[in-house]
């Protein structure tokens, strides 16, 4: 066969014969044809042709491809049968598409997360929405208004979208009854102008407003805490429902009571400062006090007893060699006793209660009296300063 293709390649590229080597090219290119159509799984696998989704098993691997057999022909020192490395390859099993055999693909790719969940438009719906119940008896302003507020919005909700709409409606009870701490009671200013128009600015005071139109503090309260947009404005004129006394006309929508323990109540430990309330009063400032009071106490005894030594001693030289026989109980005794003789001999004859020189004011007359500046004072509980007695006989006397 060798010898023939030599022929056959010999009489077709000779320059005597033009027409041979043309008739020999288009030999070449049948034969080539031929050897592109030969089964392609039988050079390399040695086996049968496979049509598709048939199973094969290789069980001796051609030459030429990359595997430990033909490594260990290169490198027989590391991948022969003999060495410790050697494993024997396991014949390739190829599972047809869709066979219960094969292992579960699941890659994953770029995967963000599930999609977020946005309430539909039947959601939506005012027969779905829940209605709530909030008594304002005692409750600080603000944070009354700002649950309120949220609970509108549905911002509470686990369902909550910005740009959707679930929130609940909200009953309002007892609006008379809420609270402001400080001096809000007296100062706290309601402006109002109806027509826009100048000169026609209405203002009035929190007590005075609490008295005329309840409603309308809380109202103002909670339109401060929403946006500004024309979905509020539909929310809050649509959902809110406000109502002076304990009473209100949504029964039958059977309402929930909200958790009013949440929101904070107005007491009188809301007028006084944050550090002197009585809870962090207790917690912070308790202790301390106590350490500096015993402080004191302990340098006053000091004190104390160096008086008290160097009293006993200057009654010890003065009594001289009279006392060396005598205990030491009788000693203090008799030293007390004639200080107290002392004491009484020099003051014999003299006012007990001195009258003490008082500093008063030029013209009215009235006592000046020391203020500190509330140091060693918790602000809000000081005691009320009495009021001064006007006395005309004494003012006359000193003026005299």
């Amino acid at each position: 066969l060798a010898q023939g293709v030599r022929a056959l390649l010999a009489g077709c590229f000779s320059p005597v014969a033009p027409m041979a080597s043309k008739f020999c090219q288009i030999i070449l290119a049948c034969v080539a044809v031929l050897a592109l159509c030969w089964n392609w799984s039988e050079a390399f696998v040695h086996s049968v042709q496979r049509p598709a989704g048939s199973v094969v098993v290789a069980e001796k691997l051609p030459r030429g491809l990359t595997c430990r057999r033909g490594i260990a022909q290169i490198a027989p020192d590391r991948y022969a049968r003999d060495s410790p490395e050697y494993e024997p390859a396991e014949p390739a099993i190829i599972l047809p598409y869709g066979s219960s055999e094969l292992e579960e693909w699941n890659p994953m790719p770029q995967w963000r997360g599930e999609k977020t969940y946005h309430p539909s438009k039947d959601m939506q719906d005012d027969t779905f929405r829940q209605w709530y119940h909030f008594d304002a008896e005692k409750k600080t302003l603000g944070h009354l208004a700002k649950a309120i507020a949220l609970v509108l919005q549905g911002k509470e909700s686990p369902l909550y979208d910005p740009i959707r709409d679930i929130g609940a409606y909200a009953i309002v009870t007892n609006c008379e009854r809420v609270r402001v701490s400080g001096k809000k009671y007296h100062y706290k200013l309601y402006l109002r102008n109806v027509g826009n128009r100048p000169g026609n600015m209405k203002v009035e005071r929190f007590k005075d407003l609490q008295k005329r139109f309840p409603e309308r503090i809380i109202m103002r309260a909670v339109w401060g805490f929403m946006p500004k947009t024309p979905s509020s404005r539909r929310i809050f004129r649509e959902r809110l429902k406000l109502f002076a006394g304990p009473n209100h006309l949504y029964y039958n929508k059977d309402p929930v009571e909200y958790p009013m323990h949440k929101i904070k109540d107005c007491t009188h430990t809301s007028n006084l400062r944050y550090r002197d309330r009585t809870m962090i009063y207790q917690n912070n400032k308790l202790e301390k006090e106590r350490l500096v009071n015993d402080f004191r106490q302990q340098r006053e005894d000091t004190k104390r007893l160096k008086a008290y030594k160097r009293f006993l001693s200057t009654q010890l030289e003065r009594a001289g060699s009279e006392v060396d026989d005598m205990a030491m109980e009788d000693f203090v005794t008799a030293a007390s006793d004639s200080e107290y003789m002392r004491v009484f001999e020099e003051t014999q004859g003299q006012d007990p209660n001195p009258t003490k020189v008082q500093r008063v004011h030029y013209k009215s007359w009235l006592p000046k009296k020391k203020y500190s500046a509330n140091r060693n004072q918790r602000k809000g509980l000081t005691p009320v300063i009495q009021k001064l007695e006007w006395n005309v006989e004494e003012n006359n006397k000193k003026k005299s």
